[in-house]
């Protein structure tokens, strides 16, 4: 009998909304826009860092970047409006890059020239 009214206690709270997330679930940016940065910001921050930045957009309340860091390794950050803080950062691991569709076996480990063509 304590059993049910343990779950019944915790649906109800489930259900009600009492049950919170953790803080840190959420990347979303709760910043009034007047206290935002410009992009010209981000890039001037990108510049310090040595970043080649590909994509600037905004998601969900927040700056979110795309590009290459200073050692040629590709990433992306999700940086705080206010303070362009990084609130996370992503890099793309390029030993799980899948081939894209279509191509051939000889292509798949090719390296490409500096002229752009094939060697």
């Amino acid at each position: 009998m304590h059993t049910i009214r343990t779950f019944g206690a915790c649906l109800l709270a489930v259900s009600l909304g009492l049950a919170a997330a953790p803080a840190s679930a959420s990347e979303d940016c709760e910043v009034p826009i007047e206290r935002w940065q410009s992009r010209d910001a981000v890039d001037q921050l990108a510049g310090r860092k040595g970043w080649d930045l590909a994509r600037v957009k905004i998601d969900d309340g927040c700056y979110e970047i795309a590009g290459r860091d200073a050692d040629g390794r590709s990433f992306k950050a999700t940086l705080d409006p206010e303070t362009l803080d990084i609130v996370k950062m992503k890099y793309r691991d390029r030993s799980a890059r899948r081939p894209r569709e279509g191509a051939r076996p000889d292509q798949l480990n090719s390296e490409r020239s500096p002229e752009g063509g094939r060697p």
